[in-house]
């Protein structure tokens, strides 16, 4: 879970769950007394929560309050399973179609026309212009097994 109280004390411990590992940044004093570092398990220490992040991520830029979470905070499974953003409303599903007219309409005879089916992977000619609601192959056009959907969340693995 992000982090809401921003007062951290030294020796508060940060968790954070990345490809499956769980890490640990505790906080400590910065030498000379002034400000506090934070301190990975492998005894690295970093300036900011988020350059401990980005540690943890290979380099990559990350908000050190959202990426780290206080320690007893995580939700149940959390140590089991990747961190993931906030959940948020599913966008409107849309299906995709299985047949296509294809762009390139030469060499076949006049009053067909050529379809391709992503579902076989395969051209056919049919007769007239009307949309074919199923391939050669069975393919149905709008087949939702096949057709899955376009634009809704997913959950990284």
């Amino acid at each position: 879970m992000p982090i809401e109280n921003r007062n951290l004390l030294e020796g508060t411990r940060l968790v954070a769950n990345y490809k499956k590992q769980r890490y640990v940044c505790t906080i400590e004093a910065a030498e000379g007394g002034e400000g506090v570092v934070y301190v990975l398990e492998d005894g690295t220490r970093h300036k900011s929560r988020s350059a401990a992040g980005s540690k943890v991520m290979g380099g990559k830029a990350v908000n050190g309050w959202r990426f780290w979470g206080l320690e007893g905070d995580e939700p149940a499974g959390a140590t089991d399973a990747p961190r993931t953003a906030a959940a948020k409303p599913a966008k409107a599903r849309k299906s995709k179609k299985l047949i296509y007219r294809t762009p390139n309409q030469g060499g076949v005879a006049q009053g067909n026309t050529k379809w391709f089916c992503t579902a076989c992977m395969k051209s056919f000619v049919a007769e007239g212009d009307a949309e074919p609601q199923v391939c050669p192959e069975g393919h149905l056009i709008d087949d939702p097994e096949l057709t899955g959907s376009v634009g809704t969340l997913e959950a990284e693995g």
